[in-house]
């Protein structure tokens, strides 16, 4: 009987062919950004896998409301052109220094209406926006060599509605809030940093990302995509887990920046968010001699540039885990198609069976049979 799954068409058939043979990555002290380890593993989402730009396809920049203007003429909201460079006076050369900036945060689209993101880009932490001033704007992205994004059509800007959990916990705020109440507890270190929101409306072309139900290990190859430095939507990855914590979240050499908090983690792979980023090492560092890291004020300083570690050095980056929040978030139509599993054993060479008589043959003489098995059934395509 032919196997029936859900098997998404939007998915590259790439992409079905790995899930089916899978086998069984100005602010408060406790909230670091992050940065490079070992080489720079960025790229723009033109350079980047098929497979992941769909999953790129299904993250979101967030922006405060004030950043946009609307062109009541065109139906466009507008960035204003300022470039990385500009932004945290850089050094001429650094890595994406003229591409324009402005995302606060990064998230992923997680349900039809629901976008993860990290608890810390929202109030009431110290450092969030206030929910309502943000807009969650889908396609910042480079497409081709060259261009420059700066307009987003009407359709791919989103309002939040509400916040449906939050949770932060670092060395500066240890606070949780659901159903429009929040409650705090005493400062007791680096912990989970999420929220989960519902936005004004469904999104539209774009699909729900899956989410990972199980705790991941250390050692697993992950992927980060996210909004690094507030540029256009960024894939990297060559990066591993370092560890895993007993308090919600664990440690990778990630290259992603402030701008990338909320941004997905992936397990490089079954394509399933693993966790959001929560905190890193710093962004760049200025001056000579004893540089300064993100000062507050960078053009106080001789121009900076990026901050680099060994790929085993500086402190990694703290992503929150799947397990915190999974059990908010409902199965998707793409996490239920990546569930799919063709059987880990499949015939390298033609299994040999008894050897048979042939009728006719020249002295009755034996003649060995071959059975080849069929391959194993693939998903059943059903358009949804």
């Amino acid at each position: 009987m032919k196997l029936r799954v859900l098997a998404l068409i939007f998915l590259p058939a790439a992409l079905l062919q790995q899930a089916a043979w899978l086998s069984a990555a100005g602010r408060p002290a406790g909230l670091i950004p992050c940065a490079v380890y070992g080489t720079d593993d960025r790229v723009d989402y033109y350079q980047a896998d098929p497979v992941l730009q769909k999953l790129a396809d299904s993250t979101a920049a967030l922006f405060k409301n004030t950043d946009l203007d609307l062109d009541e003429d065109s139906g466009l909201y507008r960035l204003r052109p300022l470039s990385l460079k500009d932004k945290y006076n850089l050094r001429n050369g650094q890595r994406f220094g003229l591409q324009t900036v402005g995302a606060l945060c990064s998230a992923a689209l997680v349900g039809d209406d629901l976008i993860l993101t990290s608890g810390h880009c929202l109030k009431p932490d110290p450092q969030g926006t206030d929910c309502e001033r943000v807009r969650f704007v889908f396609g910042y992205a480079v497409t081709r060599e060259g261009e420059t994004p700066n307009a987003f059509s009407a359709d791919n800007v989103y309002s939040c509605k509400e916040i449906i959990s939050q949770r932060v916990q670092n060395e500066t705020s240890n606070f949780s809030c659901a159903g429009g109440a929040c409650g705090r507890r005493a400062v007791a270190g680096p912990g989970p940093d999420y929220a989960l929101v519902k936005l004004d409306r469904k999104v539209k072309g774009r699909y729900p990302l899956a989410v990972s139900r199980r705790r991941i290990a250390a050692g697993t190859r992950v992927v980060a995509i996210s909004y690094p430095s507030g540029l256009p939507v960024k894939v990297a990855g060559d990066a591993k887990v370092r560890s895993v914590t007993a308090n919600g979240y664990f440690v990778a050499d990630l290259d992603t920046f402030s701008g990338s908090s909320g941004g997905p983690v992936f397990n490089a792979a079954t394509y399933k968010i693993e966790g959001v980023l929560a905190r890193g090492g710093a962004d760049y560092i200025y001056g000579e001699g004893t540089p300064v890291e993100d000062p507050r004020s960078p053009y106080s300083h001789k121009p900076g540039e990026a901050s680099v570690y060994p790929q085993d050095g500086g402190r990694g980056e703290d992503v929150t885990l799947s397990s915190v929040f999974e059990r908010l978030i409902p199965k998707t139509a793409m996490e239920r198609a990546l569930e799919f599993r063709v059987p880990d054993r499949v015939p390298r060479r033609p299994d040999a069976v008894p050897a048979i008589n042939v009728p006719g043959g020249a002295g009755g003489a034996l003649q060995p049979a071959i059975y080849t098995p069929p391959p194993a059934a693939g998903p059943e395509v059903i358009k949804i």
